[in-house]
């Protein structure tokens, strides 16, 4: 335990003395809906992307973001304000920067359609959620880089649709399912 928080007080030491400043767009796809599917979409592949516009400045990145997945009728608006943690490693002579980002993320979750079995009538909603992420950013250029994006996002829409069919808008934490996604990100930085 004692040489677990020396690593994270050395990291953040560390990242304190490199600060980052950029301005990026990325596009992300998730990974696992596109190579096997998953359980809403019957387990077949469907393409479901993100793009985002971010601006990070003393190791601050601020970002707006859009996600869209047809096969589930749903699309998400999203900011996000996360901290980047900088780690050095060289592999043979090339110096690799990878860059550690926990951020916490707002989100308008859209649907429409129809969806359950007893709806036959066109169900357009909105949801406010609040999801968490994790990054491990690799820059391999001046202007480029790649990500692997964790988020984890109460999914308010699902419950309020199929969980409880009287939902009255009331918050509540039981019952609302934690749904993840993992993606594929590339950045280009300015």
């Amino acid at each position: 335990m004692k040489k677990l928080l020396f690593l994270l007080f050395t990291t953040c030491i560390f990242a304190q003395n490199n600060k980052e400043h950029y301005v990026y767009f990325s596009g992300a796809i998730d990974v696992k809906n596109l190579m096997v599917g998953s359980e809403p979409i019957h387990n077949k592949s469907g393409l479901d992307y993100l793009f985002q516009f971010g601006m990070v400045g003393r190791n601050l990145e601020v970002n707006v973001g859009y996600e869209y997945f047809r096969h589930i009728q749903f699309s998400k608006f999203t900011t996000g304000v996360g901290y980047h943690f900088p780690i050095h490693t060289n592999i043979g002579n090339r110096k690799i920067k990878t860059v550690i980002i926990p951020s916490i993320e707002p989100t308008l979750i859209n649907r429409w359609g129809t969806r359950g079995d007893a709806i036959s009538y066109d169900l357009a909603s909105s949801h406010l959620s609040v999801g968490g992420n994790l990054s491990l950013r690799w820059h391999l250029s001046k202007h480029l880089a790649v990500e692997y994006l964790y988020n984890i996002l109460p999914r308010i829409d699902i419950y309020a649709q199929y969980y409880n069919k009287n939902w009255d808008g009331r918050a509540s934490i039981d019952g609302v399912p934690l749904v993840s996604s993992n993606y594929f990100k590339l950045l280009y930085k300015i």
